[in-house]
């Protein structure tokens, strides 16, 4: 996976992500996104393993099977989302800590915390770096709702 410099996705997509963070809320609410070149064309969403209002932790289970969906659809893990039910959508020193694993994955973080916003990041080495975001209306994509799934 190369380190994207930027995340395209559908409106509808990027949509069906908010709920699923507004749904969740007060706890964080975390996914996977995937695709190719930077667009997003599948996101998946999972149940946060910790059950927090300030951290989240992909369910490894739903994690594997995302992952493997991904693969089998010649897709690439393109970025994580979660969301931040009382904070910015900036990265938080818990992000930053957590970026180690898939370093090139881009954070796509969504606050709660007033009206909606949404940040992208890619977190290296402790840095952050804004990513751009660009969000297209006729861009298309799968949301799949990993939340309970058992293998």
């Amino acid at each position: 996976m190369s380190a994207q410099r930027r995340l395209v996705i559908g409106r509808r997509l990027l949509q069906q992500v908010l709920e699923h963070c507004l749904e969740e809320k007060p706890l964080e609410a975390c996914g996977i996104l995937a695709g190719k070149q930077g667009v997003v064309t599948s996101a998946f969403a999972t149940d946060n393993a910790r059950r927090s209002t300030v951290l989240y932790e992909v369910d490894p289970e739903h994690q594997g099977e995302a992952l493997r969906r991904i693969a089998e659809r010649g897709e690439e893990l393109l970025g994580i989302y979660h969301s931040h039910p009382k904070a910015p959508a900036v990265p938080s020193q818990s992000d930053i800590a957590q970026a180690v694993h898939y370093p090139d994955a881009i954070r796509l973080i969504v606050s709660l915390d007033g009206p909606t916003e949404v940040g992208a990041f890619r977190i290296a080495d402790g840095r952050v770096e804004e990513v751009p975001l660009q969000v297209l209306e006729r861009l298309g994509g799968d949301f799949c709702d990993l939340r309970g799934w058992r293998g």
